[in-house]
């Protein structure tokens, strides 16, 4: 996608702990247990060497027991027995406008590191597209919030703080401006990733309970020295939209380097900045206007190096990663008469049909209907331009279509473009 449409809400600055020591990011997290299990999200931890957890002003030392990257959530451990922990609830015991409430350290070296209580209402059950693991809620959330408790009046955790809605990129591509649109991760999804650990029964009974029951978690990453002069030249004979960067070994690709530019082939693009790379290993992604990617895996940056893509960079077959630019599946149903030789999809708001969503030499017979996955970037008012050609080069074509995850979209010859 163009931009990140969730904004992830660890604090991910320069900030200064207590005691003069300095961490690279930090977060949220919660116990679970009363010998010191916590959860966390997965963001407020990805990339650290080393993660410590910081409890009555003193500075404990974590274990990464289990992580799901997948739904965001993480467990840690430390060498403490905690004198309160929560409870952890189905998150379908809640209802819609039901309070929620949220501690957490946000904005530390903003407004100081002391913890925060914010509250709001359950606002919905599903999160956003087809993100199953979110809720959406109206809790006001900061960075440095990322991995606190979502808890309810009985102070039972219902969910953990994960996201807010990237209110710019709204604003840039619809004119809207969002409100307080924020969203965690259902504690549903909390259970299978424990494993053999067993929560506790949870001995929160006050804000003050909850206050002990939660802690700040402090990220430190080993870090090289500056890479400048960095550029990347595109040789592959095709437009460039994306350019992704991610340290490798890592799961997220992060935001769009390109921005609102395009890099024609030819010409070449400087890179500001790097992310963090233990190794100084990186995962570089190039997505063309038909979202083609050509993708360099471990590659060793320098200062002054020239990173050059060509066509043999083409992933001919989809990586994993790929896969994550893929949305939620819908189903498209051939009751045209003819036989359907490509398929196409893409955001009404787009100026181009992308690629075909067909897979390799794959027809679609008439009264046959395949499976496939809604193109990235999603489309943020829901609506898609789908068109289908057959055998005869004819084209059928359903505009400004509303498209929810494993609709059934029919096409029949009404359809057909005259």
């Amino acid at each position: 996608m163009k931009k990140l449409l969730l904004s992830f809400v660890c604090f991910v600055v320069f900030l200064i702990a207590a005691f003069g020591q300095t961490a690279d990011s930090s977060g949220t997290g919660f116990f679970i247990t009363n010998n010191g299990v916590i959860v966390t999200c997965a963001h407020v931890i990805e990339g650290a060497n080393r993660i410590v957890v910081k409890v009555n002003n003193k500075e404990y030392p974590a274990e990464v027991i289990r992580r799901d990257d997948d739904n965001d959530l993480a467990i840690l451990r430390i060498n403490f027995n905690n004198p309160f922990h929560f409870k952890l609830v189905d998150f379908n015991t809640t209802n819609l406008g039901d309070r929620l409430s949220i501690l957490g350290f946000p904005l530390p070296d903003i407004i100081t590191s002391d913890i925060r209580f914010t509250e709001g209402s359950l606002s919905a059950r599903s999160g956003l597209k087809s993100m199953a693991a979110y809720f959406q809620h109206s809790a006001p959330t900061h960075p440095g919030n990322s991995g606190g408790p979502l808890f309810n009046n009985r102070f039972e955790v219902i969910g953990v703080v994960a996201a807010v809605i990237d209110d710019s990129f709204v604003r840039s591509e619809t004119g809207l401006n969002p409100q307080n649109i924020n969203f965690g991760v259902k504690s549903d999804f909390i259970f299978p990733l424990l494993g053999n650990i067993r929560p506790g029964n949870g001995n929160v009974r006050s804000v003050s309970d909850a206050e002990q029951a939660t802690v700040q978690i402090l990220c430190y990453f080993q870090r090289t020295a500056a890479v400048s002069g960095v550029r990347v030249t595109n040789n592959t004979g095709y437009t460039g939209y994306y350019l992704y960067i991610r340290p490798a070994g890592t799961s997220r690709w992060g935001s769009d380097l390109f921005g609102r530019d395009i890099l024609r082939t030819g010409r070449s693009f400087n890179i500001s900045s790097l992310p963090v790379s233990n190794n100084n290993l990186y995962d570089i992604r190039f997505v063309d206007l038909d979202d083609d990617t050509y993708t360099k895996l471990n590659v060793t940056i320098r200062p002054n190096q020239n990173i050059i893509f060509t066509f043999d960079d083409f992933d001919i077959v989809p990586t994993q990663a790929t896969a994550s630019y893929d949305g939620p599946p819908i189903t498209i149903v051939n009751n045209t008469g003819y036989l359907v030789f490509y398929l196409y999809i893409s955001p009404t708001t787009s100026e181009t049909w992308g690629s075909d969503r067909l897979a390799s030499n794959q027809t679609l017979a008439n009264g046959q209907s395949v499976t496939v996955n809604l193109p990235h970037p999603l489309s943020i008012t829901n609506k898609y331009d789908i068109m289908i050609e057959d055998s005869d080069g004819d084209t059928y074509t359903k505009f400004n279509v509303t498209v929810t995850a494993n609709q059934r979209i029919i096409f029949t010859f009404a359809d057909f473009d005259l």
